[in-house]
């Protein structure tokens, strides 16, 4: 689960997913689709599992798609031996078999004559209000986190000359005291004013 506020991954949707297809796609996964589900009704004998009229019952046109999609995995994985193509019979296919019925009106079709007639399920009025009562329940989301403050001064303490090189410095005329006759003056060095620190033993720039 991923944690509130992290970053998500854009999620879209496959060539697979029927609810969001323009129509290319739609006409390219048609195509591909009862290419595939007419090979499988063949090769596995399927003519009275699946009649011909499958195409026109949607539940089963999800089912057979997502079937396809599972065994391109398992089939397009180059040549070495794996047990991909026996788990695709036993954990997708046949358990489909097995329940193509259940999700479909195969029953009233024949080879000649498809009987389905769709009926979208209705949803009872007042859905609109149910959940505007559901959700002005609800506590108002958590304010964000603060942004993180950014310590400035540590990053500017890291800046700093040891004192060993800003006396060779000096020595060599690179670096020049603001006033020579004072031993604690500020140095000028590389345009920028550095005084000593004591406790860290090193040259920071003046402020």
């Amino acid at each position: 689960m991923t944690a509130p506020g992290a970053e998500q991954e854009e999620l879209v949707p496959s060539r697979f997913t029927w609810r969001y297809l323009d129509a290319e796609q739609a006409r390219a996964l048609w195509s591909e689709l009862i290419d595939w589900t007419t090979w499988l009704r063949e090769r596995y004998e399927l003519g009275t599992k699946i009649p011909p009229c499958w195409y026109r019952h949607d539940p089963v046109v999800e089912e057979l798609s997502a079937l396809m999609a599972a065994w391109t995995d398992a089939y397009y994985r180059g040549d070495e031996y794996r047990d991909d193509l026996t788990a695709w019979h036993t954990q997708w296919f046949r358990p489909l078999m097995a329940r193509v019925r259940d999700i479909s009106d195969f029953d009233s079709c024949t080879h000649d004559r498809c009987a389905h007639r769709p009926s979208p399920p209705a949803t009872l009025a007042g859905i609109e209000e149910f959940v505007d009562a559901d959700v002005d329940a609800r506590p108002e989301p958590s304010p964000a986190p603060p942004a993180p403050v950014v310590d400035v001064t540590a990053a500017e303490e890291v800046r700093t000359i040891p004192a060993d090189d800003m006396d060779m410095a000096i020595d060599s005329g690179l670096a020049e005291p603001l006033d020579p006759a004072d031993p604690d003056s500020p140095v000028s060095f590389e345009g920028i004013e550095w005084t000593f620190n004591a406790r860290m033993g090193a040259w920071v720039p003046y402020t």
